[in-house]
């Protein structure tokens, strides 16, 4: 949950943030040699003594230092967070938080993020209430970011786990009805997309299972052309199979992936199934 924020991403969006660096294996060379020190801790952070931790920290803000605009020094920032948080010492990892914040205030990924691991600490504490204050900021503020999509459902999903069934239900309705206005108010397009499937997503943990069938057929209805169906109409046939109990639906559904996505990955499973059913 903590250990990473992938580097990846931080590559595709800060790569403003990188100048050309005219040894940039060099760079990476250098940051993986203290990523490697900053492992050690994070595979053990209980026997790691507090001047181990001092030391790699130190070499991290080193590292930041002296590449301010590689896009491996944000990894490294987010990295001197998630070592404070291991080794249990949240209110350092809150403030270096806050310190990302304040330093890329206009990247909503990078301040989702940063969020996201404060309020983490929080939760880390037992602190829900204050964890949650955090993830409903990140709904409200950086609602299109990667995070952003994907706190709802992490909300309800708290409750679930802590077996607390009003309040995953509750959070499941709040996470559906976040989508479908997210939806709204970007028709049409690959974000809208996204929230439909979650929609679904959260009916079917709900056992919902018509309205998970309603949303699929609305997205089938409205992306057919624009995205690949496949995989959204075996979702609809092993529902109709599995939880409505209706074999001619199904098989109907996968009659039309067969007939529709004959190149199709799923194709065989498909075959299978019809012969079963």
């Amino acid at each position: 949950m903590i250990r990473r924020v992938s580097v990846i991403i931080f590559i595709c969006v800060f790569a403003f943030l990188t100048g050309c660096d005219s040894n940039q294996y060099a760079i990476e060379r250098q940051y993986w040699q203290v990523q490697k020190q900053a492992e050690k801790i994070f595979k053990n952070p209980h026997a790691s003594p507090p001047k181990e931790l001092e030391r790699v920290v130190k070499l991290l803000n080193s590292f930041t230092q002296k590449h301010p605009k590689s896009n491996l020094s944000i990894e490294s920032e987010f990295t001197i967070a998630r070592l404070y948080i291991v080794k249990k010492e949240y209110n350092k990892a809150r403030t270096q938080l806050r310190r990302l914040l304040d330093k890329y205030s206009k990247s909503e990924t990078v301040c989702s993020e940063a969020i996201f691991l404060i309020g983490n600490s929080y939760e880390i504490e037992d602190k829900w209430n204050l964890a949650l204050e955090q993830y409903k900021k990140i709904m409200q503020e950086y609602p299109t970011t990667l995070r952003g999509l994907d706190i709802p459902i992490y909300i309800a999903q708290h409750y679930k786990i802590k077996y607390q069934p009003d309040k995953m239900v509750v959070a499941f309705q709040e996470a559906i009805n976040h989508y479908k206005a997210l939806a709204n108010r970007y028709p049409n397009s690959s974000l809208s997309y996204r929230t439909d499937t979650l929609v679904a997503q959260c009916y079917i943990a709900l056992k919902d299972w018509n309205n998970a069938i309603g949303t699929f057929n609305t997205i089938l209805e409205t992306y057919k052309g624009k995205v690949r169906m496949d995989g959204v109409l075996m979702e609809m046939a092993l529902i109709y199979s599995r939880e409505l109990k209706d074999k001619v639906k199904a098989s109907e559904v996968l009659e039309r992936l067969i007939r529709e996505y004959p190149k199709s990955r799923l194709i065989k499973t498909a075959t299978v199934l019809l012969k079963e059913w």
